[in-house]
């Protein structure tokens, strides 16, 4: 695995062993997901919810984000986070790495730091898709006009909960058995 655009273009990424407990974004996908928003990165707080190896968020920074949050639970690929992270020579100031369950650390999260841009890739078989918005709505996490990046299989839908409002699906594209859903959330006027 590797970066494939900006200041860390083409510097290799070290991924936890084991599909067991990471699944990685392929380059295809990754480069799709950062085609459709290269114009969305420059200066943006990021927030890399289930985030494996840290290749979407350090894509992300390559590409021109001000600061990334890393959400792992698991020891091993937070460990990875922090080494690619090293190897690439981030600065501290750049990044947080939480080591946390997603719905732990939303539930409780109490920071005044906003997101513009949420990535989140799950396990497929996890059922945090089916109330996602709702999580990310309640830790009050966003931005106004934040978008939220979700890689799923392809047969899964994020559904809006009829209490959440502001929410809409811009974009939805798929890639053999991955899908990628690209929703915002529309400043309330």
């Amino acid at each position: 695995m590797r970066v494939i655009a900006g200041k860390y273009k083409r510097r290799n990424l070290t991924t936890a062993s084991g599909n067991d407990i990471t699944r990685p974004t392929s380059d295809r996908v990754k480069e799709s997901i950062f085609n459709m928003l290269a114009q969305e990165l420059h200066a943006v707080n990021v927030l890399d919810l289930f985030s494996g190896s840290g290749s979407l968020g350090i894509e992300a920074l390559s590409r021109g984000a001000n600061r990334v949050t890393f959400v792992e639970k698991n020891h091993e690929p937070a460990q990875c986070i922090q080494m690619n992270l090293d190897s690439l020579q981030v600065p501290n100031s750049a990044y947080s790495i939480v080591k946390s369950d997603v719905t732990r650390f939303l539930a409780s999260y109490s920071s005044q730091e906003k997101f513009d841009l949420i990535f989140a890739d799950p396990p497929y078989k996890s059922p945090w898709y089916a109330h996602s918005l709702e999580e990310l709505e309640k830790a009050k996490v966003c931005n106004k006009n934040c978008t939220v990046i979700f890689e799923m299989r392809k047969d899964l839908e994020i559904s809006i909960q009829s209490n959440i409002k502001g929410w809409s699906k811009d974009d939805e594209r798929i890639y053999g058995k991955t899908k990628i859903e690209i929703w915002r959330k529309r400043e309330e006027i």
